[in-house]
């Protein structure tokens, strides 16, 4: 009995042996600096200064501008580069923890694109953002983490972590809660009442805690009071709403909106101040369910194929997908050409714009697509520098804590490009190193970690142990977002 019972140990404790060793995901790249000099750099803060023939140094994760305060290592290879403030997405979602880890993979899509700052727009399932902080924690490298956390709802919650607010007194307490444990703004959902959103920004602003957040169905924009909003909610006119509308129909129909209501946006954006995360590029993910391209490796983006082939796909995927056809795609398409145009009439009136991807959406990975996101500002008619203004220190103002900016003795967060993207967005793909927190990581480290991380997932037999196990998540996940 003892010899068996010993058996049964060993094969246990090899069987958990291998899954440890199967799930292990490769190191992640090691800054190559932590303390140095760029000189004769030509550095530029979107929209507000740009100084040629400047000097930089980095030391104990902080900047020190000008002449005086050269020190470490002298990098010359990257003399005449530009150097940029770290991009900022103000609405992405981080993966729930799972056994494939997906968290640092996350971090090094959006580090490898310039993203140095997140703020995570809702966690699903209360684990997204406690894996982000294990992964900073434990030195990996990951943007800065900005979390709004749970979702602020009325009704019947459409994700797990939600809390449910059943009238205006109750926003105080829920306040609270959200920044006990930790959070920096506050995700109004939908269901709410113009009366429990104008409560929570009031409970809110005696935090300093920003709101953002959807629209409910059932307002219009004017109506809703929400100080940023997002993905332009409530623009189209009321005869479309319906409680029975999905997210599909709310971001992609915009069916009977007319010059008339893009200028009543325009003026209340201009008397009230509020701001816009409109992730435009949600569309232009949406259409590629339609294209079905989702074969080969890092087709959805640098993610695995367990999006592409599972958690987006029409038949098999997330529910609210799985409805949609030509007639769905024709309006997303009009959609989006209205979201432009509106975009530019914003941008041109002085409004308050962020860069927001809403990673997690169809085609829609970290990284990648906030490339596609500041190029479809500028395919709108807005100027390079200040489609990159949007992405820096416009948000910064929202973020605070240095953000978005450069200046003497600021966080050490920038990027370096060997060309000019304020000048041309052609220039992005000369992104040669990004710098966070003071640690200096090459384009081409992170690239390369990418790629590690993405043959892990596609090697046998995780490929289809992640696919079933996305399968599995999928039906438990969410109602109809």
């Amino acid at each position: 009995m003892r010899k068996a019972a010993f058996l049964t140990l060993a094969l246990f404790a090899m069987s958990a042996a291998g899954a440890w060793w199967m799930l292990r995901l490769p190191p992640s790249p090691e800054p190559i600096h932590t303390r140095f000099t760029l000189s004769d750099i030509t550095l530029v803060v979107p929209g507000e200064s740009r100084t040629p023939d400047a000097t930089v140094s980095v030391s104990d994760g902080r900047l020190r501008i000008g002449p005086g305060a050269a020190g470490g290592a002298l990098l010359s290879e990257y003399a005449g580069h530009y150097v940029l403030p770290g991009f900022i997405d103000m609405h992405t979602h981080l993966p729930p923890e799972s056994l494939l880890g997906l968290t640092r993979h996350y971090g090094l899509l959006h580090l490898a694109h310039g993203v140095t700052t997140i703020r995570d727009a809702g966690d699903i399932d209360g684990t997204a953002v406690p894996a982000a902080r294990r992964a900073l924690e434990a030195g990996h490298p990951f943007p800065r983490l900005y979390s709004c956390g749970p979702f602020v709802s009325a009704g019947k919650p459409v994700w797990p972590n939600t809390i449910l607010m059943h009238s205006p007194a109750e926003a105080g307490s829920i306040v609270a809660q959200i920044a006990t444990e930790g959070h920096s703004c506050i995700k109004a959902y939908d269901g709410l009442s113009p009366e429990q959103i104008a409560a929570l920004v009031e409970a809110a602003g005696k935090r300093s805690m920003p709101v953002l957040g959807h629209v409910p169905d059932d307002l219009a924009y004017e109506e809703a009071g929400l100080p940023d909003v997002q993905h332009f909610f409530g623009v189209p006119p009321a005869a479309l709403k319906s409680q029975a509308r999905s997210v599909v129909a709310r971001n992609g129909d915009w069916s009977g909106v007319s010059d008339a209501r893009l200028d009543g946006i325009v003026e209340h954006v201009g008397r009230t101040g509020t701001r816009n995360t409109p992730t435009l590029g949600t569309l232009a993910g949406f259409a590629r369910l339609e294209e079905r391209n989702d074969s080969g490796l890092g087709a959805s983006g640098g993610l695995p194929s367990l999006y592409s082939q599972v958690i987006w796909d029409r038949k098999f995927g997330l529910p609210v997908y799985r409805r949609v056809g030509p007639a769905e795609f024709a309006r997303a398409r009009a959609a989006l050409r209205l979201k432009m145009r509106l975009v530019l009439r914003l941008a041109e009136s002085g409004a308050k714009l962020h860069i927001g991807t809403d990673a997690g959406q169809p085609y829609s990975a970290p990284g990648s697509a906030y490339w596609r996101e500041l190029r479809l500002f500028e395919e709108s008619g807005v100027p390079p520098e200040q489609v990159l203004a949007y992405a820096t220190t416009v948000p910064g103002e929202v973020i605070g804590h240095g953000a978005g900016r450069l200046f003497d003795g600021g966080p050490a967060d920038f990027l370096i490009f060997s060309e000019d993207p304020t000048a041309d967005l052609d220039a992005l793909d000369s992104l040669v190193a990004v710098v966070i927190g003071g640690r200096l990581y090459t384009r081409g480290q992170l690239d390369d970690g990418v790629t590690l991380i993405l043959d892990h997932y596609e090697s046998w037999p995780l490929r289809p142990i992640s696919h079933w196990l996305a399968r599995r998540k999928i039906e438990g996940s969410a109602r109809d977002f």
